[in-house]
């Protein structure tokens, strides 16, 4: 099925040149990367292969007259991402992305200096990664009811791999315990959007819908914004992605004993992988959440997910 959201949200940003080559992949409701090297090969990633772009705008498997990716056009495309105004976006391309229209991420990789404040920037920019946000509403309802017990919402942690949709996943659940349903009622939940990709309301007004109790904290750092909200936003639910240092650990700590309810996200390929980190490992294995919701995409490009309890038993597997 065509996206032609995609067309509106990017197709604008690239360059001349690429426009003409890329404007028909972005039609693909598989799409998940775009990757960009200067003097290197246009790549594109979908949820199961990663293409080649030609010169004629074809996808390929095989390094066959491949379109390459000019300085000039990533300086062009840096310049619409960044609005023509660095200064605007001094922080974010400090912290080595922009998040634009639509929720998309876009990676920024080049040359790293220390400005006058000390701060991180980067200048010359030499590769991008534009990792493709996506809402698909109700993804998340056929295991929603293995999250809650007698009406609550249990503490909940979703673990993936980069690109396996953690991210679509917890915007979805997220709109659920807002909205409530017809076995839970509709939970005030404070999100923290470090990233600006859950919600996607710095620049756009219109945003992802995350429900009618929800309020949100834009590009703001986890740990940070986790203490700030529930001191200030008397949440029931805290949501937040790519949790993972010691800074993040502590906030959880600190909100779990304020019996707050957390909903988490972590990259990791299982919930062994991640008991097995020094930071983020450790605190689960004393503290487990009650529900760790697996989430892996199969050959096909489905996403099969698989939902544990807090000693790692399965209580429900489907595919979405």
């Amino acid at each position: 099925m065509a996206d032609g959201r995609l067309l509106e949200e990017l197709l604008p940003v690239f360059s001349d040149r690429l426009q003409r080559k890329i404007e028909r992949i972005l039609l693909r409701n598989d799409l998940t990367e775009i990757r960009l090297r200067a003097n290197l090969p246009l790549l594109i990633r979908t949820l199961d292969q990663e293409y080649f772009v030609t010169e004629e705008g074809r996808l390929v498997r095989s390094y066959d007259s491949p379109c390459l990716v000019q300085p000039e056009d990533i300086q062009m495309m840096f310049q619409k991402i960044s609005q023509y105004s660095l200064f605007a976006y001094k922080e974010e391309i400090g912290e080595g992305f922009i998040t634009i229209r639509g929720g998309h991420r876009i990676g920024l990789c080049g040359r790293m200096y220390r400005d006058g404040e000390k701060r991180r920037q980067i200048r010359q920019i030499s590769s991008m990664n534009f990792r493709i946000a996506r809402q698909v509403i109700g993804c998340s309802q056929p295991f929603f009811p293995y999250l809650t017990e007698d009406g609550c919402f249990l503490n909940t942690l979703l673990i993936s791999p980069p690109g396996a949709g953690k991210t679509t996943f917890l915007r979805d659940i997220i709109r659920i315990l807002s909205d409530g349903t017809g076995y839970a009622p509709g939970r005030n939940v404070a999100v923290v959007d470090e990233r600006s990709e859950i919600g996607n309301r710095t620049r756009a007004a219109e945003g992802f819908y995350l429900g009618k109790r929800t309020d949100l904290l834009d590009h703001c750092q986890k740990a940070e914004g986790m203490l700030l909200l529930l001191r200030s936003m008397g949440p029931e639910v805290i949501a937040a992605d790519e949790i993972g240092d010691s800074r993040d650990v502590e906030a959880l700590r600190y909100v779990r004993n304020c019996g707050c309810g957390l909903l988490m996200t972590v990259h990791g390929k299982d919930r062994e992988d991640v008991l097995c980190r020094p930071v983020i490992g450790s605190y689960l294995r004393q503290h487990p959440f009650d529900r760790y919701v697996e989430i892996q995409v199969g050959p096909s490009g489905r996403r099969h997910v698989t939902v544990l309890d807090a000693r790692g038993r399965r209580i429900w597997r489907g595919a979405s």
